[in-house]
């Protein structure tokens, strides 16, 4: 019997024989997946809520690669059947939002739920980009659970650091009279693994983790990847489809931690859905679309495989008897990064994408699924964020949870508080084009100056409250994007996310109080955060100074 054929009777199992242990949680993230691409979202959705700039960069792709709105809605709606159903009896996140736009911070929120402007990060370069450990290894949360008798495993994409730089000395000194160019020697330290290493003092076998199977880097190839690590030794290449292996290793775990008589806590933290979404799916994925247009039979397939190692995950849990206390989250790191090959509905109802402060870059799928404390299937609309996920699954084993972090427990939510942890979330960061389909609209197509332009890109300062959206942007030089060839003064906007969902109507001097309030939880915020470890101080200071009241 297929799982989600038979939701109500699994539900029934094993009350009475689990009600007083501690559960089992399995946090499942995707990557770069958008709030519109998520099935239960996608349901409610039409083609008035797509971004209009990508629906007029899909309508402008080559003849081959075109598609409707109304084929990507059809596919969206249809790629998770497993989680569909989870969410007919889960508690689902309205306003769910990442901890950063961008993945490397997403991440180190996660992982510590503390904000990760606090660390000095603002983007990406701010993590991967330094010699020095950025993220204090006595932040990350993940021991809690094993002192307190979890066995734990992290599965999939690390990337809380950047790589091992002892490893690469050692490969440098190896390959020091190497006659190759520069691009030959950089594909040999990636077959030996370089490019997913971990610094020791960052290593999840040394923070927390009984178990680790992964890479520490942005992305992994579906098949043929050198960077995934089995513990402390490099996995060789990876043959195989990288979400069938990583969903086998978690189904793996479920058992060995059974045969301990220990629950579990497992991080599967899949590649899917970076790009590149090379090469397709196997056969199998695709069939479920196989009408469709080749980009949306590609994307939707590479998700539908997610949902089936999802699906497996559930039928090994019910065969175990273990399905009604486990907690099951399923969350994506940021923003999708819409494209080419990241399709239709993207973010929608949001405009932007992934590497930006608009909702589109920071809203995220969020959906927890626990049938011994959720019997009955909600929505809601209180703020919640990826720094809340850790205090959750704590809270919910009952782990005393940390005093100062960012991140709040979500267990009185889900035990049916109205009123969440939150009155505001608020971001400051790199405000980036980079990650989507608007640099092929601008002066990053084709003219190799992308990593120099990216560094005259804005910062930008987000704060959500209430019904509110209010961004202050900083100021755009010019000869970076062409369509503001001359640039652009910093400014505020402000968004009604009860009627503006989509950012449309900039209302900012229509509520001058809300402007100002907003203005002030912001700088409340700021006022006591480091400068970038990397990113030009400048960008910063223009944040700091221009959300003052």
């Amino acid at each position: 019997m297929r799982w989600h054929g038979g939701i109500v009777a699994l539900l029934g199992l094993c009350a009475a024989a689990v009600a007083a242990e501690r559960p089992n949680i399995l946090l499942i993230m995707t990557d770069d997946m958008g709030i519109g691409q998520f099935a239960p979202m996608a349901e409610e959705l039409a083609e008035s809520d797509f971004d209009p700039k990508f629906v007029d960069y899909v309508q402008g792709l080559k003849k081959g690669k075109a598609y409707s709105g109304a084929d990507a809605l059809e596919a969206a709606r249809k790629a998770m059947p497993t989680m569909s159903k989870l969410a007919e009896h889960g508690l689902v996140f309205e306003r769910g939002f990442s901890s950063s736009s961008l993945c490397n911070p997403s991440r180190v929120g996660l992982a510590s739920a503390m904000h990760p402007n606090r660390f000095g990060i603002y983007r990406n370069h701010d993590v991967v980009g330094v010699d020095e450990i950025v993220l204090p290894p006595e932040r990350i949360l993940m021991p809690h659970f094993k002192q307190a008798g979890y066995a734990t495993a992290h599965i999939g994409k690390w990337h809380l650091s950047g790589h091992d730089k002892k490893m690469e000395a050692q490969l440098r000194e190896k390959y020091r009279t190497f006659k190759g160019d520069k691009k030959q020697l950089n594909r040999l330290m990636e077959e030996a693994g370089f490019t997913g290493s971990v610094p020791d003092e960052l290593h999840p076998l040394n923070n927390g983790f009984d178990y680790y199977y992964g890479y520490n880097y942005h992305q992994s190839r579906f098949i043929d990847a050198y960077n995934v690590w089995d513990g402390f030794k490099h996995a060789g290449r990876q043959t195989a489809y990288n979400t069938e292996t990583f969903t086998g290793k978690a189904l793996g775990f479920i058992d060995s931690a059974r045969k301990q008589r220990k629950p579990f806590f497992i991080n599967l933290h899949l590649h899917a859905m970076h790009g590149p979404l090379l090469p397709n799916p196997p056969e199998k994925y695709m069939e479920p679309f196989a009408d469709a247009p080749e980009l949306l039979k590609n994307f939707y397939g590479h998700l539908y495989a997610v949902d089936e190692g999802i699906r497996l995950i559930m039928e090994k849990l019910k065969a175990n008897g273990q399905l009604r206390n486990t907690v099951i989250i399923f969350t994506s790191d940021n923003g999708g990064s819409v494209s080419d090959m990241s399709t239709l509905p993207g973010n929608a109802p949001h405009r932007g994408q992934k590497g930006q402060y608009t909702l589109g870059g920071v809203r995220v799928p969020l959906m927890i699924f626990w049938p011994e404390r959720i019997q009955k299937g909600r929505r809601t609309q209180e703020l919640a964020s990826l720094l809340d996920l850790m205090p959750t699954a704590m809270d919910a084993a009952g782990i005393p949870v940390p005093d100062g972090l960012d991140g709040r427990s979500l267990l009185p939510l889900i035990d049916g508080a109205a009123k969440g942890p939150h009155d505001q979330l608020v971001w400051f960061g790199l405000h980036s084009r980079l990650w989507g389909f608007e640099k092929f609209m601008t002066h990053y197509s084709g003219n190799g100056q992308q990593g120099q332009l990216k560094e005259r890109e804005p910062g930008a300062c987000l704060v959500v409250s209430d019904d509110w959206a209010l961004r202050f942007t900083g100021e755009l030089q010019s000869q970076v994007y062409t369509d503001f060839p001359d640039g652009h003064a910093a400014g505020i906007e402000l968004y009604s996310m009860k009627n503006d969902l989509g950012e449309k109507n900039n209302v900012a001097s229509q509520y001058p109080e809300v402007v100002e309030q907003l203005k002030t939880k912001a700088a409340r915020f700021g006022r006591d955060l480091p400068a970038p470890n990397i990113w030009e101080k400048s960008r910063w200071e223009e944040l700091i100074h221009g959300v003052q009241p």
